[in-house]
């Protein structure tokens, strides 16, 4: 029997959890009769897309929570549409004093923005539509999600070996997570946390990555590389813990690890300290449960490689990796054209009404909406300290999306 599935992850890392997504709920609008010419004015300014501020987002559940702040479902008060709205509290520090933490948390907020804004629209990586900032916060707005966590329904999984997903399941949604990875590395970023909590289903039952914040452009040149020793320690592939230099296979080395969790309930290697997972992901080999076909063994054992000269080389050999057998009951067709029509996902999620978020855990759902979320915070208009970070998509992309 699989084993019972760990808690999820959200304070295993150092990053706030982005469960990051969009639905249009519609909310009918009623203007009292003695509304004056000025607010009719004022109203119809903020109908403009790029004319939201902070206060036009009306906060309704916490969908997350991290080390750096919270994730809430959020409703534009002008057109009723949701959004997933994360927020990252900004540094106390001053921002001249010259502290090496401090500084690489700016860069690394910025950057998630700017990765964000670089992809646009992949239809398996979430969309962001404003990036906002008061005195004490950065805001993401991000499309919301409905069909909440793959983790949240990895848990909910039941079938005669526990909770786990049945393999051709599995392969349709690592099928997904790879074209996702792939368009990243395409656009030079790799993405250093991929984990069943960073991966969402739409209304539809597709997945969606989100979470960009452990996120880092190296360009599109494989001389440039990484060095920080910084991800989710289960899913973090033997280069990153020994401190090596790295590049995009991180993230092929990753996608085994959750394709292993996806079938069998929890990931290759685990134990009760970072220490004890390091030591196992560096030095110990893959114990396969004895029900995992000679198909997934098989792409699992190029997956995770220990040694990245032999380890699958995804991004150069897409047409080789979509071939493999464990894959052949996926149609990559359908999906590379989103032909949707064509799939038939292994769940659609169950949604009463979006604004309920129902596929979303209640050990945040359940938080009162505390004090200083955007309803309450005073838009920053003094010279930003944090040049760069604010943005608006464009009127057609907000439309087209939202």
């Amino acid at each position: 029997m699989a084993a019972r599935r760990r808690k999820s992850s959200v304070y295993r890392r150092l990053s706030i959890k982005s469960i990051s997504s969009l639905h249009s709920h519609t909310l009918e609008l009623v203007i009292p009769s003695d509304f004056g010419r000025e607010d009719l004015e004022e109203e119809a300014a903020y109908k403009e897309p790029n004319n939201r501020v902070l206060k036009d987002f009306i906060p309704i559940k916490v969908l997350g929570q991290g080390a750096y702040g919270k994730v809430y479902l959020v409703q534009d008060k002008y057109t009723g549409k949701l959004f997933a709205q994360k927020q990252l509290q900004k540094p106390t520090i001053e921002i001249h004093q010259k502290d090496e933490n401090h500084t690489k948390y700016v860069k690394r907020t910025i950057l998630e923005r700017q990765i964000l804004t670089n992809i646009t629209h992949h239809p398996n990586i979430v969309k962001i539509f404003y990036a906002l900032q008061d005195d004490d916060k950065f805001y993401l707005i991000l499309e919301y999600i409905p069909g909440g966590e793959l983790f949240h329904h990895l848990t909910a999984a039941s079938n005669t070996l526990g909770n786990v997903f049945k393999e051709d399941d599995v392969a349709f949604y690592s099928a997904q997570m790879a074209m996702g990875l792939r368009h990243l590395h395409k656009l030079g970023i790799v993405y250093r946390d991929l984990k069943p909590e960073n991966c969402l289903l739409n209304s539809a039952g597709h997945l969606v990555l989100t979470d960009f914040g452990l996120s880092k452009s190296i360009g599109n040149s494989h001389d440039d590389s990484c060095t920080s020793i910084i991800g989710t320690p289960e899913y973090m592939a033997p280069e990153i813990l020994k401190g090596e230099e790295y590049d995009y296979l991180v993230d092929w080395w990753s996608l085994g690890c959750v394709i292993f969790d996806m079938m069998s309930g929890k990931p290759p290697f685990t134990g009760n300290s970072h220490k004890a997972i390091q030591d196992k992901i560096i030095k110990n080999k893959i114990n396969f449960p004895f029900y995992f076909s000679l198909d997934a063994k098989d792409l699992l054992n190029k997956l995770l490689n220990k040694n990245i000269n032999k380890r699958f080389q995804v991004d150069s050999n897409w047409e080789r990796f979509k071939t493999h057998r464990f894959f052949r009951k996926v149609n990559w067709n359908a999906l590379e054209s989103q032909n949707y029509s064509l799939l038939t996902p292994p769940i659609v999620p169950v949604i009463t009404d979006p604004i309920l978020a129902e596929n979303f855990s209640e050990e945040f759902t359940s938080l009162p909406i505390d004090g200083g979320v955007s309803i309450n915070s005073n838009q920053n208009t003094s010279p930003d300290p944090f040049k760069g970070f604010s943005y608006t998509a464009s009127n057609s992309y907000i439309e087209k999306f939202c």
